[in-house]
């Protein structure tokens, strides 16, 4: 009888593991990969001690959440000659292939939908990694080629919990700007926002609209109504995992890249 042969590792390189959207999307990708004899290997490889452990680890391939713009590790990725595919968002100088949301245009969309609603006054609640800054460069750079005016521009530097959404629409509240609308670029963001206004008897959208970017459904499922801008982040993963698949059989060559489009869907929020 023929022995099966061992699965091969590849590589998860990710910032943090337990945010909802990658993490979802990492369980799809692994799933995916499973059947084909791959399985995910995930360390801080971003640490020297790590970094060392990756050429032992052999990987066949990498997945990355986010750009891989970690001048140390990318170097030694690149030393491995393995297919590699970025997720989420992709360096400016992709190293090989990527499986993408197109965020811009998603704050782009975001700021045409207020132009459309005729909100005048808007506002823009965002955290600090590369695909919210994508969206919110979309939506602060479409917002002004629209006439509209930005009055708040809130950067939360992490976040990961409900009470981070909260305490970003603090900040916006604490700026004492009137504004008609507000555009969140994560599901933690739209969720407080939401949830705040209504603990300070703020009625939306009558008195403040609300559009959410979703990464995962659960903003639509903690406040009920909420328009948003959708991706499903489990598609994503799988996508990833057909790529990685793809790349490893010859089937698609190095540098290509599939871009993920934002699913709009109108509720009552705004």
């Amino acid at each position: 009888m023929a022995s099966l042969l061992p699965p091969r590792p590849i590589a998860l390189i990710a910032p943090r593991l337990d945010a909802a959207p990658a993490a979802r999307a990492m369980q799809a990708c692994a799933e995916a990969l499973a059947p084909a004899g791959y399985y995910l290997a995930a360390a801080p490889w971003q640490d020297p001690a790590a970094l060392a452990m990756l050429d032992a680890l052999r990987p066949a391939a990498a997945l990355v959440i986010g750009p891989l713009d970690d001048p140390g590790l990318r170097a030694a990725v690149a030393a491995l000659e393995i297919p590699l595919v970025e997720t989420w968002s992709a360096s400016a100088q992709p190293p090989d292939g990527a499986v993408v949301v197109n965020n811009e245009e998603a704050g782009r969309r975001a700021a045409r939908h207020f132009a459309a609603k005729r909100y005048a006054r808007v506002a823009c609640v965002s955290a600090d990694c590369p695909w919210e800054r994508a969206r919110r460069a979309g939506f602060i750079g479409s917002a002004a080629a629209l006439g509209l005016e930005l009055v708040a521009d809130i950067v939360q530097p992490e976040v990961q919990h409900l009470n981070d959404g909260r305490m970003a629409f603090l900040r916006l509240l604490a700026t004492n700007t009137i504004f008609d609308a507000v555009f969140c670029s994560s599901d933690l963001l739209a969720a407080a926002a939401v949830s705040e206004a209504h603990n300070r008897d703020l009625h939306v959208p009558q008195d403040l609209a609300v559009l959410g970017f979703s990464d995962d459904g659960s903003a639509a499922q903690w406040a009920q109504g909420l328009t948003t801008l959708a991706v499903d982040a489990a598609d994503l993963g799988r996508r990833a995992a057909r790529f990685l698949l793809d790349r490893l059989q010859g089937e698609r060559g190095a540098g290509e890249r599939e871009t993920i489009e934002a699913v709009f869907e109108e509720r009552l929020s705004t």
